[in-house]
């Protein structure tokens, strides 16, 4: 569903104005905001495409997040997507190595394993929330453990994705470690973690 439901007819370079554009609510809602012009763009063919990506070279740190969150959601395959994606796996900006982890995820790009559990440890908590996204979506198998570990994570940002992700893994056993987290200092683990525990028992 649209968050900025007036977009949806805009055309192709209407929306490249909107995308230069300051979001109207103020920059905190720059994130969703540039994430949804560049979605409507990738949808309008190749060459909204090709300007989403020639608008790379000049893009602020929403705005790029905006371009690969919309270029890992398009139908189009493009192969030199993944090895751009992994470039920014190395970036400065904790947010975008976050993105980029998110995109691979979309992409599906599974043998990127290496370079996700390389930044298992990243000082950003984004970061190391994205990777336990990343392995909870596209390898179950050893997501577990590893979700379990992030639960005594420092950081209630990632305390509260890995008690999301133990949800969707639906193994029952996780009960057991989710329940301390019912008392977490921060209501939104608390939260995560009570959701988490009824999807389980269900």
């Amino acid at each position: 569903m649209s968050f900025y439901t007036e977009f949806d007819q805009l055309n192709v370079e209407d929306l490249k104005q909107r995308f230069y554009a300051s979001p109207p609510e103020g920059e905190e809602y720059a994130t969703v905001y540039y994430q949804e012009i560049g979605q409507l763009i990738q949808e309008r063919g190749e060459e909204a495409i090709d300007f989403l990506k020639n608008a790379i070279k000049t893009a602020n740190t929403s705005q790029l997040q905006g371009i690969l969150f919309a270029l890992s959601n398009s139908q189009q395959k493009d192969g030199d997507l993944k090895t751009l994606l992994l470039s920014y796996l190395q970036d400065h900006r904790s947010i975008i190595v976050m993105e980029a982890i998110d995109a691979l995820s979309r992409l599906g790009a599974k043998d990127t394993l290496d370079y996700i559990l390389a930044l298992r440890e990243h000082s950003s908590p984004y970061v190391r929330a994205s990777v336990l996204r990343f392995l909870r979506r596209w390898y179950p198998e050893i997501a577990f453990n590893l979700l379990v570990e992030a639960l005594k994570d420092p950081d209630f940002i990632v305390r509260e994705n890995a008690a999301d992700e133990l949800g969707e893994l639906e193994i029952t056993e996780a009960i057991d470690y989710l329940n301390p987290l019912v008392k977490d200092p921060h209501p939104d683990v608390r939260q995560a973690a009570q959701t988490a525990i009824e999807i389980l028992q269900a």
